[in-house]
């Protein structure tokens, strides 16, 4: 299944989302971004490859500790943001799964919540090993599953009861990469070793009083699922979600525990 219809609504929604990342997805993954820079053991003078960049974070961080610095992401409108954030940056539109670059180019390649939106992770991972010079490193993120996310046991927890899951395009599994087990294997499969896996605490950090709305501009597959359903389902679901945060309420918004994986290896 080559889910084209869910990797082009995903694409068209972070294009839209855009001028949001950094009110909104922002406050999350930016938790992630030290520990991924340690990970790949950033040094000055180094090329790293910021792969599904979104606003370019990840790469205005690398730069800032001195190292060569380029971006992609598939949704123009990120890469438009990134390049108004990072002007001094290179940014291109690209697909991880085909990116435009030669072998062995980069001594880094980061992917920051970038590779369970894709319609193949193991090809974008054999991409990245190709990026790759020899002995390079790779890191990506990925949120744990709802059996170890506060956030997203709570959300799925109402989705299954309310919505009709079946309305929405099918779409990879979003959780697939939150295995340890299951990521080792496909990295190994794709030319790295060393690999390790590292759990970070992050929290969802929402603003505003009305936790669902927040999170309908926080991410697109949610979204994408709540879209697809009856008026009366969608009230239900609001009424419902901001019921089931109200526990994480703070005098700004709400925080929310929602642990993040990074995985972390060396081509071979």
């Amino acid at each position: 299944m080559t889910y084209d219809a869910f990797i082009n609504a995903e694409r068209t929604g972070w294009h839209e989302r855009a001028e949001v990342y950094a009110t909104h997805t922002a406050r999350a993954t930016l938790q992630i971004v030290p520990a991924m820079l340690d990970a790949l053991g950033l040094r000055p003078g180094m090329r790293l490859l910021d792969v599904a960049c979104g606003p370019g974070y990840v790469a205005g961080a690398a730069a800032a500790l001195e190292a060569e610095a380029t971006g992609v992401d598939y949704a123009a409108g990120m890469i438009d943001a990134a390049r108004q954030r990072f002007p001094d940056l290179p940014f291109e539109v690209a697909d991880a799964q085909a990116l435009p670059v030669a072998d062995g180019t980069f001594d880094a390649v980061a992917c920051n919540m970038g590779l369970f939106h894709m319609g193949d992770p193991a090809l974008a991972m054999r991409e990245a090993a190709r990026a790759l010079r020899r002995g390079g490193r790779f890191c990506f993120s990925q949120w744990t599953a709802p059996s170890d996310s506060t956030l997203y046991a709570a959300l799925f927890a109402v989705l299954k009861e309310e919505a009709d899951m079946g309305r929405a395009d099918p779409a990879p599994d979003a959780y697939a990469l939150s295995d340890p087990q299951t990521v080792t294997s496909m990295m190994d499969a794709s030319g790295f070793d060393d690999i390790t896996t590292r759990r970070l605490d992050t929290e969802l950090i929402a603003t505003g009083p009305d936790f669902f709305d927040f999170f309908m501009q926080f991410g697109v597959r949610v979204p994408l699922i709540v879209a697809a359903q009856e008026p009366d389902v969608q009230q239900r679901l609001r009424d419902r979600i901001n019921a089931a945060m109200t526990p994480f309420q703070t005098p700004t918004g709400f925080e929310v525990p929602m642990p993040s994986l990074i995985y972390t290896g060396t081509k071979k």
